[in-house]
């Protein structure tokens, strides 16, 4: 039986990234390897049917919010497989950091204060990077979320391609997205300002349904750890802008699940 693998971050994150990393997967450990996307989502949400629980998938990339709340149920659906990407950022230091940058293509929003009745996109309503921590920050701001109007883009190149034509004032997008579609496109760069910096926040995990053979999870992080090291791989993290691999363990999600319970993001909790 292959094993099967998905993808909540394409296409924000390059589909190539994905397949090659699965691939070296399914050739180091020995197993065929089936892929799939979804890209209508960063990952499932609270009280939704999720693909671990009946076996569908055995593997996922997923935003960090959607791993806290498949974790906060009695019988969790999935556990970190342990090794997760390290940015080319210098702001994450080589740690499974990273940040989203709020940029602006309006010059009347140079603050989050200035977000109030403007329109902001955002990738979608899992997404940690795109939506929940600016919901937080507006709220730590004094901003009301409410006045601002928020446009759901899809993903966070859809998100840069409204600011590029005005159809919306600000976004926040994954520091990754941004620095690699900066690159790309230097004229881009040149027509959005950034107005803040959100996070650290610990990177999307990759996780494995809770109840998959632990030597093979075992091995599938020891593949990744090395992932850098092999050709295929290395070129396509590096052009995400990864340097590689690195151990995880839940605690490193711990602050992001403390922000969320009292953001009232919890079954069972509300603001605090």
């Amino acid at each position: 039986m292959p094993l099967t693998v998905l993808s909540y971050l394409a296409p924000s994150l390059p589909a190539t990234l994905f397949e090659t990393l699965t691939a070296h997967l399914g050739a180091r450990v020995g197993r065929d390897v089936e892929l799939r996307f979804d890209a209508s989502r960063s990952g499932p949400r609270p009280g939704e049917p999720d693909p671990f629980s009946n076996g569908e998938v055995d593997v996922a990339w997923l935003c960090a919010t959607s791993y806290v709340w498949l974790t906060e149920t009695a019988l969790p659906m999935v556990r970190l497989v342990g090794a997760a990407w390290a940015p080319t950022d210098p702001r994450a230091g080589g740690k499974a950091i990273y940040f989203g940058d709020v940029l602006s293509s309006c010059g009347q929003v140079r603050s989050l204060a200035d977000l109030a009745g403007r329109k902001v996109a955002y990738n979608d309503d899992v997404s940690l990077s795109g939506y929940h921590s600016l919901r937080m920050a507006l709220q730590a701001a004094g901003v009301d979320p409410g006045t601002v109007g928020f446009v759901r883009s899809g993903s966070h190149l859809r998100s840069l391609e409204l600011l590029a034509t005005d159809d919306v004032d600000a976004a926040t997008i994954d520091s990754n997205v941004w620095r690699r579609r900066s690159k790309e496109d230097p004229d881009l760069r040149s027509r959005l300002t950034s107005i803040a910096t959100l996070g650290p926040h610990p990177v999307q995990p990759i996780v494995a349904r809770a109840d998959l053979d632990a030597d093979l999870v075992q091995r599938l992080r020891d593949t990744l750890l090395e992932a850098h090291v092999a050709a295929g791989p290395a070129v396509a993290l590096d052009h995400a802008g990864f340097l590689g691999f690195v151990p995880v363990e839940d605690r490193d999600y711990e602050p992001l699940r403390r922000q969320m319970a009292a953001q009232g993001l919890l079954v069972g909790t509300g603001p605090r």
